[in-house]
């Protein structure tokens, strides 16, 4: 090729950013610089139907510059440089469709004709088809591949437990992929200046395609491709639903490339979507922890509630919402079915405390959003609620008019994103003079002063919470709080603490007392003794009687019976008597927020049982613990090329180092619910049967079922080239709305449901609880009317709304009920409420 005017292009693609241009979303930049180089490495190549010039004795050469047709124009083109250690006789040539390097004829030889002329400006060739020095075996024309975010088979660690719950992709999908966004940072690409330029390999760069993704002229023939989107990724995303709880190495998500010509993007993308970092945007937003920060701060928050729940059962807890119906005790039953009472008696039991501790205002949100997935809802963290009312405030039309329909109504009527008054230690030790002689007993009546300014300024509020170990945290427990003391004066004057706790107490009011420091496994119990010998009048007398916890032949109920009975010993208390104290009404409590991780909390929770306390007597609370001390290999996350189609046949990929650990499924998956209700990837599996088991043989995808897809396959479309296919609402995720109308039909029958007589439905929806909460718009919507009496109540229950349990499992229920139920009780059975609910399409109740 000879080339005899020519200079070369600039050191950068562009030479200034335009106008509106920003570093804070640059796709282009946003991933390892090593993968700037794959889009070569490959065993593929694309070029467009006019430029490919067939095959020369079974190998194809990709056209470097081709000549335009009738129907399309020639190459562009963009921009010369020179080849790194490649002498005069080499040049890049980067065009509008490929890079590559090519040799230029010497002086004598190029006087006497030029391909082409450059004069650092584009400009479109019209000399015939010439094919590079450098040749690219291609496996055919159609190219697509797919890659897979999971984690591997087996390889849960710290913060994983048995299923892990995928989340946050939406958030990914808003943020960075629904707009047109290419065209704005082609300028903020740089390359390294002419002082490097001998070291700088400049095909390393397509510029061609991501040129082509801006201008949406994927095939080169000078307007849009059809079906293109000028400025958008052409990509499509796969998905399974936000809030699967999903095994180990279960793909959550796929990527595809929608355009065989960049077979080389997912791969692209890659560090974007695992990445966890900062950079900068206007006004100086920081983002972004992406899909494996959220999804693994969700299965920890999850672990989190299992493991209090865990304790809970065997300290035989009960929940204080004694004012809706549902069963109040803590057993395993009680906790799958998740009743009002119970749901609503561990909203609380972690709070998320972390913002301070993570490394970007973007992780908060992303991490904290997490938290609400488990059903916890007390968040000092305002940036989680912001990202959720931002990104997953979607109504659901199946709840309409309801509480429960956007995250918004959520957060607005339901307060399900919940912070409460609270000291800080500033507020509390400010109100003490620290000079080394100052008067030590006018330092603690200061103290104290500050104590019961601090819940008088809030008495009226639902909760408050007080920090009391700014100085000592015994004589806070021993004599501050217990204390008769009125204070005079002032803005704390007229009450004691006493009698401040005595009035919360009676009126249904949550107090906490928050200890900052100290080891809680060892400071728990003793906090929870002192306060049981200095404020009696807090804790329940007369409590009932222990129940068996297993059957009467399981050796576990013998054990249980005999920790029990050395409890009882070390306590003092009578045989029998039920060792689990706790607060009255469990409107006082601890706080433990320091030093509450996932590998803590259950010592925590051992320690307070074992000294005689129940589970509820404490509060958690988790920062760094929760939102920042985890990583990528928290839960192995890791995303794989899978698959290649390339001239209709399907290409497996994977890897299986020799070494072991990091073995990915071969194929494209799709993700299939077994007869058990468990999700995993299409394979034969070892005999247990188990979501972790091994798989013994991966059936991916054909050619043909990446065509046209597989029957069950739970990864569904929600994005493709620029436009969001699904907009999850949080509802969703977290949906309680109909049962609970239901659930107050059901209450309206009151006690002699099974006599047929007027119902109190008219006068429970004049109650402003029962009004706040939506009854009357939500029973209406279903059906149920104050108009009813309590026989055609229920049984418009039955009929409409509930699949029964009972006639589930012993098949007795109709053909409909009987199909659904076994697939609703599999979900269950895996904690998979999103899909016990899809499993009963369209009734509400499992059960009256």
């Amino acid at each position: 090729m000879s080339c005899l005017k020519s200079c070369l292009g600039d050191a950068s693609v562009g030479s200034a950013p335009p106008t509106g241009s920003s570093d804070g979303h640059n796709i282009l930049l946003m991933t390892d610089g090593y993968k700037f180089s794959h889009h070569k490495q490959y065993p593929v190549s694309w070029m467009p139907e006019h430029a490919r010039p067939g095959s020369q004795s079974g190998e194809y050469f990709p056209a470097v510059l081709f000549p335009p047709t009738s129907k399309a124009p020639g190459a562009k083109l963009l921009q010369l440089a020179t080849v790194p250690g490649g002498g005069s006789d080499s040049l890049v040539l980067i065009t509008n469709a490929s890079t590559a390097v090519v040799k230029v004829l010497g002086p004598a030889e190029a006087d006497a004709a030029a391909d082409i002329n450059y004069a650092c400006a584009a400009v479109e060739y019209a000399g015939p088809l010439k094919a590079g020095a450098c040749r690219e075996e291609g496996r055919g024309e159609e190219e697509r591949r797919r890659r897979r975010l999971r984690p591997p088979p087996g390889r849960d660690k710290e913060g994983a437990g048995d299923h892990i719950v995928f989340f946050g992709l939406q958030y990914f999908i808003k943020e960075y992929l629904a707009e047109e966004f290419i065209a704005r940072y082609m300028a903020d690409v740089r390359i390294a200046g002419p002082a490097f330029a001998g070291g700088w390999d400049r095909t390393m760069f397509p510029r061609g395609d991501w040129e082509a993704m801006a201008s949406g002229d994927y095939e080169c023939t000078g307007v849009p491709t059809p079906g293109a989107v000028p400025g958008a990724l052409p990509i499509k995303i796969e998905a399974l639903p936000e809030g699967s709880i999903v095994a180990p190495g279960v793909a959550f998500f796929k990527l595809t490339n929608t355009h065989p010509r960049f077979y080389w993007l997912p791969n692209f993308l890659e560090t974007l979507l695992l990445a966890r970092g900062m950079h900068a945007r206007e006004h100086a937003r920081t983002p972004p922890s992406l899909v494996w920060y959220p999804t693994t701060v969700a299965t920890q928050a999850r672990e989190f509630r299992k493991t209090i729940q865990a304790y809970s059962v065997l300290s035989q807890r009960v929940s204080q919402v004694d004012f809706l119906p549902g069963e109040r005790d803590f057993t395993p039953e009680n906790i799958a079915a998740d009743d009002l009472p119970v749901h609503i008696a561990q909203v609380f039991d972690l709070l998320d405390f972390g913002y301070r501790g993570v490394s970007s205002h973007e992780t908060a949100g992303l991490g904290s959003g997490a938290y609400y997935t488990a059903g916890f809802e007390g968040s000092d963290t305002v940036a989680g609620s912001r990202m959720l009312l931002r990104h997953y405030n979607a109504a659901d039309p199946k709840l309409g008019g309801t509480p429960v329909e956007s995250f918004r109504a959520m957060f607005e009527q339901l307060h399900c994103a919940t912070s409460v008054p609270a000291a800080e230690h500033s507020t509390i030790t400010s109100w003490a003079d620290m000079s080394p002689g100052a008067d030590p007993a006018k330092y603690e009546a200061d103290e104290y002063a500050a104590f019961v300014n601090m819940i008088r300024q809030y008495m009226p509020s639902f909760a408050v919470s007080l920090v009391s170990d700014g100085f000592n945290i015994w004589n806070a427990v021993a004599n501050l709080w217990p204390s008769e003391k009125v204070v005079e004066g002032g803005e704390a004057g007229g009450l004691s603490m006493r009698a401040i706790i005595r009035a919360r107490l009676k009126a249904g009011q949550l107090t906490l007392v928050r200890p900052d420091s100290g080891e809680g496994v060892e400071t728990l119990p003793q906090l929870l003794s002192l306060f049981h010998a200095t404020l009696p009048e807090a804790w329940e007398s007369g409590l009932s009687p222990l129940r068996p916890l297993f059957a009467p032949t399981d050796p576990r109920q013998a054990e249980y019976e005999a920790v029990c009975e050395s409890i009882r010993k070390a306590k003092g208390l009578p045989a029998g008597d039920n060792p689990f104290r706790r607060f009255v009404g469990q409107q006082f409590r601890i706080l433990q927020g320091d030093g509450v991780a996932l590998d803590t909390v259950g010592d925590m929770c051992a320690s307070i049982l074992a000294n005689g306390f129940c589970v509820n007597a404490v509060h958690f609370g988790s920062g760094g613990g929760l939102l920042q001390k985890l990583n990528r290999d928290s839960l192995s996350v890791a995303f794989k090329c899978c698959a290649m189609y390339v001239g209709g046949r399907m290409y497996a990929i994977g890897k299986d180092p020799i070494a072991g650990g990091k073995k990915s499924y071969p194929g494209n998956p799709p993700v299939l619910r077994g007869a058990d209700g468990v999700l995993r990837n299409r394979g034969t599996y070892d005999s247990a049967g188990e979501p972790s088991g091994a798989m013994l043989e991966a059936q991916p995808m054909s050619y043909a079922e990446f065509c046209s897809g597989v029957e069950g396959d739970v990864l569904q479309p929600v994005f493709e080239n620029g436009t969001v296919l699904v907009d999850t609402p949080w509802s969703s995720i977290v949906s309680r709305a109909k049962a609970l109308a239901v659930r107050l039909a059901e209450a309206s029958c009151g006690s002699k449901w099974m006599h047929c007589h007027p119902t109190k439905m008219a006068a429970m929806q004049a109650e402003p609880a029962f009004a706040a909460l939506g009854l009357e718009k939500s029973a209406a919507k279903l059906g149920l009317t104050a108009t009813l009496d309590s026989h055609a109540l229920v049984a418009a229950i039955k009929e409409k709304h509930v699949c029964d349990k009972k006639a589930a499992e012993t098949g007795g229920c109709r053909a409909y009920c009987r199909e659904a139920a076994k697939k609703v009780l599999a979900a269950i059975a895996e904690s998979d409420m999103a899909a016990a609910e899809k499993a009963m399409k369209g009734k509400i109740m499992l059960t009256l």
